[in-house]
């Protein structure tokens, strides 16, 4: 269950996501308080949960001090943008404290038992945009060469003549309709594009069965 570093959270990012979840499971935060320069304290009236951004995974000495401060009723929860090293998982679960761990979009993760039993079946919304969620699949003539596609199976735009994939129905730079022209279905004699160069788009129509095809 142990959770690396690699959350890009600030301590206001951190807590703003504790915060949402609190609020998500019925119980409001209704006081903050700053824990130094790493951690902050939302306390509802039945919870007590502490947030903690440090550079490494949260050690037993967090859950130590958590066991150590003011007893009262409230349950109690810490949330980490680290994670949590196994020894403190460990002495968390037989204490009753609940852990989870808090990703780069704010998404509260279960890191023992307790915190399992608490977790809300509906997950709220992750509060923030995760880098991961960033939409890489705008296509550019840079990369359209980067493919797990055999060379073979790429044909020249009959619009443009830039190269596309055959399994495409239109090209994507132009809008071309690609069509195999050279299929057993069609006329023997139906027009085909071909390049004048390799990789121009310089492109003109000859007959299917030109000889010209085959040189």
């Amino acid at each position: 269950m142990l959770s690396g570093p690699g959350s890009s959270l600030t301590l206001d990012q951190a807590y703003q996501a504790a915060y949402v979840w609190m609020f998500h499971i019925g119980e409001p935060p209704s006081e903050i308080t700053e824990r130094g320069s790493q951690a902050v304290e939302l306390r509802s009236a039945t919870m007590s949960a502490l947030v903690r951004v440090p550079d490494h995974p949260v050690n037993q000495r967090t859950i130590l001090a958590v066991l150590a401060s003011e007893p009262d009723d409230r349950q109690r929860v810490i949330f980490s943008a680290t994670g949590f090293t196994p020894a403190a998982i460990s002495i968390a679960e037989t204490q009753g404290i609940s852990l989870f761990a808090l990703d780069g979009s704010g998404r509260a993760t279960p890191q023992n038992g307790r915190a399992t039993s608490i977790a809300p079946t509906d997950t709220p919304p992750a509060p923030f945009a995760s880098d991961d969620s960033a939409d890489d699949s705008t296509i550019t003539a840079a990369n359209w060469g980067t493919t797990e596609f055999p060379v073979d199976e790429w044909t020249d735009c009959p619009g443009c003549g830039v190269n596309q994939h055959v399994a495409l129905d239109a090209c994507r730079l132009c809008g071309t309709p690609l069509t195999d022209q050279s299929s057993p279905g069609s006329p023997p004699d139906s027009p085909v594009y071909r390049c004048r160069e390799c990789g121009s788009h310089d492109v003109e129509i000859v007959a299917a069965g030109n000889p010209a095809l085959n040189r």
